[in-house]
């Protein structure tokens, strides 16, 4: 769909962006900021399937985890009633 290409690609171009802030203004390194988000998160992500009841669907197949990006601008694309 190009709406979900161009959604994505702003996206990449805005955390770019605030990538670039974070290593501008703070003295600690970035890997360990980015692995710190990525630990939270995961944890985040379990706590919310424990609490849902449901295994998450990327531990069945792994392009379950490549897609999920999409797949949540497709649906706040349909919240705003934006066609996809």
């Amino acid at each position: 769909s190009p709406a979900l290409a161009v959604g994505m690609l702003l996206f990449f171009i805005s955390i770019s962006w605030l990538t670039e802030i974070i290593v501008e203004s703070t003295a600690y390194p970035l890997w360990g900021i980015g692995l710190t988000i990525f630990s939270l998160a995961w944890i985040g992500q379990f706590y919310g399937h424990k609490i849902e009841g449901k295994k998450p669907s990327f531990l069945k197949d792994i392009q379950f985890l490549l897609i999920g990006p999409i797949w949540l601008l497709n649906f706040i694309y349909q919240k705003f009633g934006i066609k996809t």
